[in-house]
């Protein structure tokens, strides 16, 4: 399953183009060799070494893990790992009308020296670390996703992620957390409808018409379907972390938020890939 997933990414890999940069090592082979690092849990010292790497795989040429750190904190990266996941999720098919939102929390240890590391809310409780901000369409894709700082409010990161994800992706399905008014202005203004339960289960008589209109749809089957369609987004989160490569929390060495960031999203590219295998594998049934 492993050597699938990384030839479906390779695949991917072929459609970004290398910027005309005075180089020694290409784009595709700086994001080849981190890739790689981040499928097999390893830091990327580790890809930098040969006896890492079957040789059907291996890069003509490793760069050191200096010159790998630096260029993956660079634009051209931050870009090109863009590129890669929306070739993914286009592969995947068409992405539909609905999407589940929510956030899970990346805890880091307590004795961690992270700076930019916070402490917020976290499972039953509160926690010091990072937060996975993600919209999952309805065949389980992870969409668009931001990772920040667990003290950031998930309706403030909620915002940013309305104006980033697709505009097919008109009708968002949330829980309680994400009853926020302001989030429904900011839906509304992106052309979407926010669907969430209501926090205190209930609506003043003077909030504004997107609350109103959410007490309509609770009182309706329909309404109450949509809302418990949210599970798609757990599903998606429990299937990311009991894959063989998945995601099972942020290692030791992904620390800041840049390197989180970076691990988090290896994460997703991988698991949509397995998506698409999963889909492929089912159509030749």
């Amino acid at each position: 399953m492993d050597d699938t997933v990384w030839m479906t990414v390779c695949a991917a890999l072929e459609s970004i183009e290398d910027p005309r940069q005075r180089c020694v090592y290409s784009l595709r082979t700086i994001l080849k060799v981190g890739l790689w690092a981040i499928l097999h849990d390893r830091p990327f010292c580790w890809a930098c070494e040969e006896e890492h790497w079957p040789g059907r795989f291996r890069p003509r040429d490793l760069p050191d893990q200096s010159t790998l750190s630096r260029r993956w904190r660079t634009d051209d990266v931050a870009r090109a790992l863009e590129r890669l996941h929306r070739v993914l999720i286009r592969a995947l098919g068409a992405l539909g009308r609905y999407a589940a939102i929510d956030g899970r929390p990346m805890p880091v240890g307590g004795a961690s020296q992270d700076k930019e590391a916070r402490a917020g809310r976290s499972v039953r409780g509160m926690g010091r670390g990072y937060k996975l901000h993600a919209m999952v369409n309805a065949a389980g894709a992870i969409v668009c996703f931001l990772v920040k700082p667990m003290n950031e409010a998930e309706q403030a990161v909620a915002r940013t992620l309305m104006h980033e994800a697709p505009r097919e992706l008109t009708r968002i399905v949330g829980d309680a957390i994400y009853d926020s008014v302001k989030l429904h202005r900011e839906a509304r203004c992106t052309g979407r409808k926010l669907y969430t339960h209501l926090r205190e289960q209930r609506v003043g008589r003077r909030q504004q018409p997107e609350r109103l209109r959410l007490l309509r749809v609770h009182s309706a089957g329909v309404g109450a379907r949509l809302l418990r369609s949210r599970d798609v987004i757990e599903r998606a989160f429990a299937t990311m972390s009991n894959i063989g490569f998945g995601f099972k929390g942020l290692p030791p060495w992904a620390r800041r938020l840049h390197r989180a960031t970076a691990w988090t999203s290896g994460k997703i590219l991988f698991y949509n890939a397995y998506l698409l295998h999963r889909q492929a594998n089912r159509a030749a049934a």
